[in-house]
């Protein structure tokens, strides 16, 4: 079976997974290279440290390289992965994204995340994160509800919002952007704080991949708690495509190092190889067909090494879906 599915890229911007450069210019030729071979998204993360390698290695700004991104592309829709809750005022947040929407003709999708790198946090002195996750996940609630209710006021008082994190009175937000009512809201995770984010506010909920079988446990069980509109499924996949054994061996173990950090529970290199795109194109396609059937309608590929990947997957997966 190939069923519709849109697939993304992330960016390299951190040198992580085997790029040979954390610099825009080669952030910028992935992107190209994305857009020509007809990916419908760019991703890269909001981080101000470096999160997968060592925190002094580069790491380019979020918004900034995002904008420049959209800037110097013409058609790929542009995507944080995902975007910190913690750097910036949501106010502040919905007005660069209406502001980038209207740039790039209505491409921005708005990914949030709470923030869970704590060292970056605190050394850059963000006060307002919590070591608290479900204060976080509150935080990013308030959020959400200033980005929506910013963008849908129209009216002569402007927009006043009054929570236990943030305070806005009498706001306006002008030029509304492009995308009506908002730009897509993708909700990335899946712990059960996450879900009720996304029954609340997400268009698309976005999680990291996982075996077919657990993905449609996850998707029919969302669809029994959110019942009053559709949803997109999206995942976060690597891709360790068309090597052999031992090279497919190689890159697993290297991703499981950079992730040690990231999760609760570090994935093994088993974990890698069961949950994620591997071997050959039927074995890549075979999978994804597996995903679409479990509920999936977006695949977000972080290709190992990421040029070369970008180029299989392009060139090899993806007009199969078209």
């Amino acid at each position: 079976m190939s069923g519709k599915v849109k697939f993304g890229i992330r960016l390299n911007i951190q040198g992580e997974m085997g790029a040979t450069s954390a610099g825009f210019a080669y952030a910028l030729e992935m992107a190209r290279v994305a857009e020509d071979l007809g990916f419908d998204s760019v991703w890269i993360p909001d981080h101000v440290e470096n999160a997968h390698l060592n925190r002094e290695r580069p790491i380019l700004e979020y918004w900034t390289t995002l904008t420049a991104i959209g800037a110097l592309t013409k058609r790929v829709r542009l995507g944080g992965h995902s975007i910190n809750n913690t750097f910036r005022h949501p106010g502040l947040t919905t007005k660069i994204v209406c502001t980038l929407d209207q740039i790039t003709g209505g491409r921005v999708i708005l990914a949030p995340g709470s923030g869970w790198f704590a060292a970056e946090a605190k050394s850059y002195d963000f006060k307002e994160w919590s070591d608290d996750g479900l204060k976080r996940i509150a935080r990013l609630d308030e959020s959400l509800a200033i980005f929506r209710g910013l963008i849908a006021d129209e009216s002569d008082a402007g927009f006043s919002f009054a929570g236990d994190f943030y305070n806005l009175e009498n706001a306006f937000c002008y030029p509304k952007p492009v995308q009506t009512p908002h730009p897509p809201i993708w909700i990335a995770g899946d712990s059960p704080p996450t879900q009720d984010l996304m029954i609340k506010h997400g268009d698309v909920w976005f999680m990291y991949s996982k075996a077919p079988e657990v993905v449609r446990g996850l998707v029919d069980g969302m669809k029994q708690k959110l019942t009053d509109r559709p949803f997109g499924v999206a995942v976060s996949a690597v891709g360790l495509a068309d090597k052999n054994e031992a090279e497919t061996l190689k890159w697993a173990r290297m991703y499981a190092k950079e992730r040690e950090h990231r999760f609760p529970v570090p994935p093994t290199v088993d974990d890698v190889l069961a949950a994620n795109l591997i071997g050959d194109a039927a074995q890549v396609r075979d999978r994804i067909d597996q995903w679409i059937d479990a509920g999936v309608d977006n695949i977000v590929f972080q290709p190992m090494p990421p040029m070369e990947g970008t180029r299989f997957f392009g060139e090899k997966i993806i007009h199969h879906y078209a």
